[in-house]
């Protein structure tokens, strides 16, 4: 295991005479508390994809990427702006705080429910700020983007990036136009062992009711894995019973792929009426953000003008 502090704490002590923290310019309210960050950092890592996106909005290049091992998922959208110049710290899920130390970040920005545990550890590397990407909605990830700009200096900035994303957002749902009202829609993404429902209280489900869409799904108690990204059996899929089934597939042939010629299955609103549609998985699920919020609206689009033409 990576996150062991007691293994950590002799390449830390070694390390921290390396990392001189400037003093405090901004005291940044997170998650977890207040921190005290550094005139404009310079050398930044980010824990999970919407803190890229968040950088890649602001123009920042980070020094470092919980990429989970594989660059590719760092999509074009983003290097064309943060560029390909920086260092995988490992995944999202376990970063290597040896790496990440290595690096000598002046600010790291972590998530709520992969680092809270380790926030003590990443605190004592550098100014650390949480931030609840996974567990968060539509709405929390433009509020993210704010302070991740207020921790960058560059609060005037994001203020300025999330206008222009609102007025993006704002013609393109304009485009949608009533298209989406009265449309039970329901994303979800599916590997070869499961589906998981992105409910209400996530960020594509609150994104897709921005979007004019209603859900069916009844919002349930418990961690981030039982409220908002929610295990899906058939029977349970065909409660919800959406107009519309978008589907993210981490996997050929997907698990719903199984489904197909089971009676309730083929008994579903969306697969009677050819209204089931496949997009990509990592952009609609892994990646949240302004960024990416356009790149989904764009697809949104898509589905919809062919589900209109359908009606």
């Amino acid at each position: 295991m990576l996150f062991r502090p007691k293994t950590f704490s002799s390449l830390a002590a070694g390390l921290m005479a390396l990392l001189p923290f400037s003093v405090g310019a901004a005291e940044i309210t997170h998650e977890l508390g207040v921190t005290d960050v550094p005139d404009a950092p310079q050398r930044v890592i980010a824990l999970e994809f919407s803190f890229v996106d968040a950088l890649a909005a602001l123009g920042v290049s980070p020094v470092g990427i919980a990429d989970d091992k594989k660059r590719q998922r760092i999509v074009a959208e983003y290097t064309a702006v943060i560029g390909d110049d920086w260092q995988s710290v490992g995944t999202r899920k376990t970063p290597s705080l040896e790496v990440i130390a290595s690096l000598q970040p002046d600010l790291i920005i972590a998530d709520k429910t992969r680092h809270s545990g380790v926030y003590d550890t990443l605190s004592q590397i550098a100014p650390t700020i949480v931030l609840d990407s996974l567990g968060g909605t539509y709405p929390d990830a433009i509020e993210q983007t704010l302070v991740i700009g207020d921790a960058l200096g560059l609060k005037d900035k994001a203020a300025e990036r999330v206008a222009e994303h609102e007025a993006v957002m704002a013609e393109l749902i304009a485009k949608i136009g009533n298209e989406s009202h009265g449309v039970n829609a329901q994303f979800g993404v599916t590997n070869a062992t499961g589906l998981w429902l992105h409910s209400p209280l996530s960020y594509n489900g609150s994104l897709l009711e921005k979007f004019g869409f209603s859900s069916s799904m009844t919002p349930q108690e418990g961690e981030v894995y039982e409220t908002n990204y929610v295990p899906t059996t058939l029977e349970q899929l065909s409660v919800v019973d959406p107009d519309l089934l978008i589907l993210g597939k981490y996997a050929d042939p997907a698990f719903t792929d199984g489904w197909a010629g089971e009676a309730l299955y083929d008994s579903l609103k969306a697969v009677e009426a050819s209204n089931v549609y496949t997009v990509n998985a990592h952009k609609w699920s892994r990646m949240r953000g302004l960024l990416a919020a356009e790149m989904t609206a764009n697809d949104v689009l898509e589905i919809l003008t062919e589900f209109s033409g359908k009606q």
